[in-house]
């Protein structure tokens, strides 16, 4: 998965570019279909703002937090996406369905064969 960061009014520092594309990167065990993630980052009045926008196959999804703190902010965010991500997955998976339990038609030995056909005349 390609993780792309982009701040603005604001310089990224390599702790926090490394702590971003560790946990964005937990979600392809949720969903191997993301190919793509865009975060970008604003400081405004003190509050940190995270959007996070993924690209899949099929899909895309975005998730947005708020918070004083950076990390917090990230996290919130990154949960959010987590749970989208989560329920994108369930999605296709039902879509994808069951198979019925149908058992295979077994033909019966050549000496029962005539007690079968006599069983299936009387239903």
């Amino acid at each position: 998965m390609r993780v792309e960061i982009t701040s603005r009014s604001f310089e990224i520092t390599d702790n926090v570019r490394e702590y971003v594309e560790k946990r964005l990167s937990k979600l392809t065990r949720y969903f191997d279909r993301v190919m793509e993630c865009h975060v970008i980052l604003q400081v405004e009045r003190f509050i940190y703002k995270f959007e996070i926008t993924l690209h899949g196959d099929g899909f895309d999804l975005f998730a947005e937090a708020r918070a004083e703190d950076l990390y917090v902010a990230f996290d919130a965010a990154a949960g959010k996406m987590e749970r989208q991500v989560r329920k994108q997955k369930e999605k296709v998976r039902k879509h994808k369905g069951r198979r019925p339990d149908i058992q295979p038609l077994t033909r019966p030995e050549d000496e029962d064969l005539d007690e079968y056909v006599e069983e299936y005349e009387e239903k």
